[in-house]
């Protein structure tokens, strides 16, 4: 049994017609929470934006519960206030817990927050909800060199990450426990690595 917080990203969305990335960030997080549960893992919530919501790690039924109506109330809203993941309480971030973010690597702002708490040696790992397929390259040549610029930013984020040893795998469409399986055989490759 261990202590699991999901660290779910709410300082931007991206969406078309027919998805939203955040949206598909709090199912995934939904899901990963049963599982987790379901396995007698302590599971806790981190939704991390223009509003911080967390909950503290618990087992069982009513934190399911609990971890469904944090999450609901995610969404994107606004601020000028600055947050750096220090506001977070720590018996909401134990020591030991497994940090799984949910993101689609489009702020800044969250990849300096998973920066930090990979320098104060938590074990973080990244579902990067991918945004790509819902964002065109438009028409005009700047508007496709924005795109690429898009993309590049992005990848600059991941390399970040994954050279301070934070598994990231992306999820789109897909099945999700493909996704946590490479997180899993990442952080298992990197643990043997550094043994």
């Amino acid at each position: 049994n261990t202590d699991v917080v999901l660290f779910v990203d709410s300082f931007a969305d991206v969406s078309d017609d027919e998805r939203s990335v955040l949206d598909d960030a709090v199912r995934a997080a939904a899901a990963l929470a049963t599982k987790y549960l379901e396995q007698r893992d302590r599971v806790g919530l981190v939704g991390y934006g223009g509003v911080l919501r967390w909950l503290q790690p618990g087992l069982g039924a009513t934190q399911r519960y609990r971890l469904v109506e944090t999450l609901l109330e995610t969404g994107v809203e606004p601020t000028y206030a600055w947050r750096d993941v220090n506001v977070i309480p720590s018996r909401i971030l134990p020591p030991a817990a497994l940090v799984l973010a949910l993101t689609p690597l489009v702020d800044s702002r969250f990849v300096r927050a998973l920066e930090d708490l990979r320098g104060r040696r938590y074990d973080v790992a990244v579902v990067e909800v991918d945004p790509t397929p819902m964002v065109r390259p438009g028409r005009s040549e700047v508007e496709r060199a924005a795109h690429r610029l898009w993309l590049l930013e992005r990848e600059v984020h991941r390399w970040r990450l994954e050279s301070l040893g934070i598994a990231v795998s992306t999820w789109g469409t897909g099945e999700l426990g493909t996704a946590i399986e490479e997180v899993r055989t990442f952080r298992r490759y990197a643990a043997r690595a550094h043994a």
